[in-house]
C-alpha cells in the first residue's frame, strides 16, 4: 500500500465509527485472502501445523483471521492519537510489570526486542509514554513517502525512528547514555537457519552486548475484549563475564516468542510459508 493508501485509512478511522470501521476493515481482509490465493495458502499452511503442534482442537483458523488481525493492529496504530483507541486499554500481567521496573531500575541501556506479532507499533507507542520516549530501528520501506508516513506517525506517540545514514551508531550512542531502542528480530537475513517457529535475528543481541545494554523480550497481542496486553520476559544481560552468551540468548527469544505464537496464532504476521519442523526440533 502507499502512503496515500494509509493516509485515506488515517482519515476513515477518524471518521467512521468503531463499528463500521471493524465491518469495513473485515471487508477488506477478506477481500484480500480471496484476490491473493496462494499468499493465504501460505499463511493457512503455517496456522495448520502451529494448530497441530499445539494440539488444538477442531479445525485450524483460515487466513482471513490473521488478515483481519493484521487490519485490527494497524487500526490501532493509526488511531493511537484518539482518546477512545481501543489500544488506550492495555493490561500487563504482575510478572511483566516486575520485568519492566526491573530494567527501569538498573539504569542502563535497554534493547526491546519484540517481533511481528499482535499491535506492536500501538504497544511501542504505549512504552514511549511510559518512559518519556523510545527509539526505534525499523527496516526501510521501498516507497520513500510510505517510511516518511510511518516515521511521523509514531513521532506523535513519542517514538523516534532511526533513519540516519548510520542508525546502528546512533543506537549504540542512544543505549550507552541509558537510552532504549526498540527493534524487531523476527526478520533475519536470508540463509538464517531457524530453530524454531519464528525465525530469530541476532542483530538486536548483538548490538546490545556491544552497547553493554539489557535485553528485554516483548510482545502485544489483543485480548478477547479488544483490549492490548503487553508481556515482557525478564531482562537480560549478554555481558561476557556475568550474563548469557548470544546463543543462550537468542534461545530465551525463541522460547518467549513461539510461545506467544502458539498461544495466539492469528496474531503473527508471518506471510510466507515457514518449512515444518518436527515438534521435538523446537
Amino acid at each position: 500500500m502507499t502512503d496515500l493508501g494509509y493516509t485515506f485509512a488515517s482519515f476513515l478511522v477518524r471518521r467512521l465509527s468503531p463499528g463500521a470501521m471493524d465491518r469495513l476493515l473485515h471487508a477488506i481482509a477478506d477481500g484480500y485472502a480471496l484476490a491473493h490465493p496462494r499468499r493465504a495458502r501460505a499463511v493457512e499452511r503455517n496456522l495448520a501445523w502451529i494448530w497441530k503442534d499445539a494440539k488444538r482442537e477442531g479445525p485450524p483458523p483460515r487466513a482471513r483471521e490473521t488478515y483481519r488481525a493484521f487490519a485490527r493492529a494497524l487500526r490501532a496504530f493509526l488511531e493511537s492519537d484518539e482518546a477512545e483507541a481501543p489500544g488506550s486499554r492495555v493490561r500487563l500481567s504482575e510478572a511483566s510489570r516486575r520485568a519492566l521496573k526491573e530494567a527501569r531500575r538498573s539504569k542502563r541501556g535497554a534493547v526491546l526486542v519484540s517481533s511481528h506479532i499482535g499491535p506492536w507499533e500501538r504497544a511501542l507507542q504505549w512504552l514511549a509514554a511510559e518512559l518519556g520516549g523510545v527509539e526505534a530501528l525499523a527496516a526501510r520501506h521501498k516507497l520513500a513517502a510510505v517510511d516518511r508516513f510511518f516515521i511521523e506517525r509514531r513521532a506523535r506517540g513519542g517514538v523516534r525512528t532511526l533513519c540516519s545514514s548510520r542508525p546502528v551508531m546512533s543506537a549504540l550512542q542512544s543505549l550507552k547514555a541509558g537510552g532504549w531502542i526498540a527493534a524487531l528480530a523476527d526478520r533475519p537475513r536470508r540463509g538464517s537457519a531457524r530453530q524454531g517457529i519464528v525465525a530469530i535475528d541476532r542483530g538486536p543481541l548483538l548490538l546490545a552486548r556491544r552497547a553493554g545494554a539489557l535485553v528485554i523480550p516483548g510482545v502485544s497481542t489483543f485480548a478477547a475484549d479488544g483490549s492490548l496486553e503487553i508481556d515482557f520476559d525478564a531482562p537480560f544481560s549478554l555481558d561476557p563475564a556475568r550474563g548469557l552468551d548470544i546463543l543462550e540468548g537468542q534461545a530465551r527469544l525463541q522460547r518467549f516468542f513461539d510461545g506467544h505464537v502458539r498461544a495466539r496464532p492469528t496474531q503473527w504476521f508471518e506471510w510466507r510459508a515457514v518449512p515444518r519442523l518436527s515438534a521435538s526440533g523446537w
